[in-house]
């Protein structure tokens, strides 16, 4: 949904008054909005929502919660000359930047629509008696959503896990559960629990083992070229503003995906974690969280669905989801995940002419829905490979995947594939940061925007070459398909490079539907809305194609792909264009 203009802006406030009681007497002059102290109610209510009394937490969630809610501060750096240790806009109440309107993080982003309703916590539903699962198995089974060529599958309904809807592992090689008190993790996912993204957590998951210097992220560059701490003026424009979210979801999170594989464990079979939701929202905000270890020399084929299911579940109402999942790839290792958002209902067809529409659009229940999700990997062993597939089409009014991959061992490698779907008034983020460290790795990145109706899609792809990932090879091209002149894109592919024997090239392109090849369909006997539809299939089709055979199913046979299918036709547009010449694709 396009953000309403925000008068308010004009109303600035200092807050000495806050940074005072605080003991911030020393920071620097901060002006606030009402927008911003609307942002920072808002976080709290979230976070204090449910929440009487933070002793009760666990050990793990305690020291997240501590972490978030001290008082803002930066630590004191040795080579502070080349960073000034002032806080970032969105650290006067918490020590995370929070959500800001105006912030690099949150740009193009509905970030009025996210801060005007607040969530409490979705309640649990009431109703999930055998007969209300039963019809849920056999909705999902007919969609293909739940397949039986797994070898483990979690499945959660309203966030609620559902053991005779799951297959769970117990194996020495090969454990998946679901996991309420996260203090019962071993200490290694423990471990991988406790980081936080964008730089809030300065090192990194190493493995004890490693022979590499374990250099915080903080100076990680260099004085010539480092941002410093994370919540310092200097780093927050790099980020992607995940880093409070995903404390929130440390915090709140109620049930753990655990998907542990041993060394040397080839799965043959994909690892699924279903998330299914009431189609007409929960009424609430709930925070699914997952992570995946796989261990040296392993295999895994790991998907994440999000999606809506018919039956009524009696929590309906606005929803805000905060997902956050890990990954952490061992030496040799090899990871094909994949995230699928379908959640959501369906956006309207032809809101960009039909006024009608328009309006339906609007009523939607799920248009006032917000989804955020952070994907962080590690891949933390020589010659380990983590490929990824992202594929965002739900209908919430507002939608934002962030993936940051992190290249800490020689050889390692990272393949990201990314689509795009908006159409109807939705706004939709798509966010990477893939991070060479060690040297001798390999980044392959592919994203394709699909934007229709009057949306608006951000993709914004960060890669970061340090000086020590000498011999780094890299490559980043997105596409993006504008189909009307009322919908908006913003691509912004970059590069970061310090180190200087390297190979990497980005690039960008946005287009519409090329009549050249629209003619050349149609000479062919082909109708216009047929050639339009294979043009978009065409389009997506590499990355669908990284998602597991099992779950993408087929055009006609039933499946994700066909479900795509019937999107797409939603966002091809009508009539003829307005705008030919030169904005179209080759």
């Amino acid at each position: 949904m396009m953000a309403p203009n925000d008068s308010d802006e004009s109303d600035v406030i200092y807050s000495g008054e806050v940074l005072t009681e605080m003991g911030g007497e020393d920071l620097a002059p901060y002006k606030m909005s009402k927008a911003d102290r609307r942002a920072d109610d808002w976080f709290q209510h979230l976070l204090e929502s449910s929440l009487t009394d933070a002793s009760s937490l666990s050990p793990p969630k305690a020291k997240i919660y501590e972490l978030l809610t001290s008082k803002p501060q930066t630590p004191a750096l040795e080579i502070a000359e080349k960073c000034p240790n002032l806080l970032a806009k969105g650290c006067e109440r918490y020590n995370v930047p929070i959500i800001r309107k105006r912030a690099e993080a949150w740009r193009h982003f509905d970030v009025d629509g996210v801060t005007n309703q607040d969530f409490d916590d979705a309640p649990t539903p009431s109703n999930l008696t055998p007969p209300i699962l039963k019809a849920i198995e056999e909705e999902l089974r007919s969609k293909k959503i739940i397949v039986d060529e797994v070898s483990a599958r979690l499945v959660y309904v309203n966030d609620v896990f559902v053991p005779s809807l799951s297959q769970t592992s117990d194996s020495p090689d090969f454990k998946c559960y679901s996991e309420s008190d996260v203090s019962k993790l071993n200490p290694e996912l423990s471990t991988v629990f406790s980081y936080l993204p964008d730089g809030v957590s300065d090192n990194f998951p190493y493995k004890s083992t490693t022979t590499r210097n374990r250099i915080p992220l903080s100076v990680l560059s260099g004085k010539d070229h480092m941002v410093g701490p994370y919540n310092g003026q200097g780093a927050v424009n790099n980020q992607q503003g995940t880093g409070c979210f995903a404390a929130l979801n440390s915090v709140k999170c109620k049930e753990v995906a655990v998907v542990d594989v041993q060394p040397n464990t080839v799965l043959e079979k994909p690892v699924h974690v279903i998330r299914c939701y009431d189609k007409e929202g929960v009424g609430g905000a709930t925070h699914p969280r997952t992570i995946l270890n796989a261990g040296d020399g392993s295999v895994v084929d790991f998907v994440q669905q999000i999606v809506d299911v018919e039956q009524d579940l009696g929590t309906r109402g606005p929803s805000f989801f905060n997902g956050y999942t890990q990954a952490v790839v061992g030496a040799g290792a090899n990871v094909t995940h994949s995230f699928v958002d379908e959640s959501g209902g369906v956006f309207e067809a032809d809101v960009e002419n039909d006024e009608g529409a328009r309006e339906q659009e609007m009523k939607r229940t799920q248009i006032q829905n917000t989804l955020f999700e952070t994907i962080s990997a590690h891949v933390n062993g020589e010659n380990g490979s983590f490929e990824t597939a992202m594929i965002g089409s739900g209908g919430h009014g507002r939608s934002r995947v962030c993936l940051e991959v992190h290249l800490l061992e020689e050889g390692s490698h990272a393949g990201v594939k990314g689509l795009v779907m908006s159409g109807g008034v939705q706004r939709v983020d798509m966010r990477t940061n893939i991070h060479h460290i060690a040297s001798g790795c390999t980044s392959r990145q592919s994203q394709r925007n699909l934007v229709g109706g009057r949306s608006g899609a951000t993709f914004k792809g960060r890669i970061r070459v340090e000086q020590s990932a000498q011999q780094t090879d890299s490559e980043q091209l997105a596409r993006s398909l504008l189909l009307n002149e009322k919908s908006r894109v913003w691509c912004i592919p970059s590069l970061e490079i310090i180190a200087d024997d390297v190979s990497c090239t980005h690039g960008a392109t946005i287009s519409d539907l090329s009549e050249e090849e629209l003619f050349y369909l149609r000479s062919r006997g082909l109708d216009k809305d047929t050639s339009r539809n294979l043009q978009l299939f065409a389009f997506v089709d590499e990355i669908s194609k990284g998602v597991n055979k099992a779950v993408l199913g087929t055009d006609e046979g039933g499946g994700l792909a066909q479900r795509l299918g019937l999107k797409l036709q939603r966002i091809i547009p009508r009539g003829e264009r307005k705008v030919k010449g030169e904005f179209q694709s080759s």
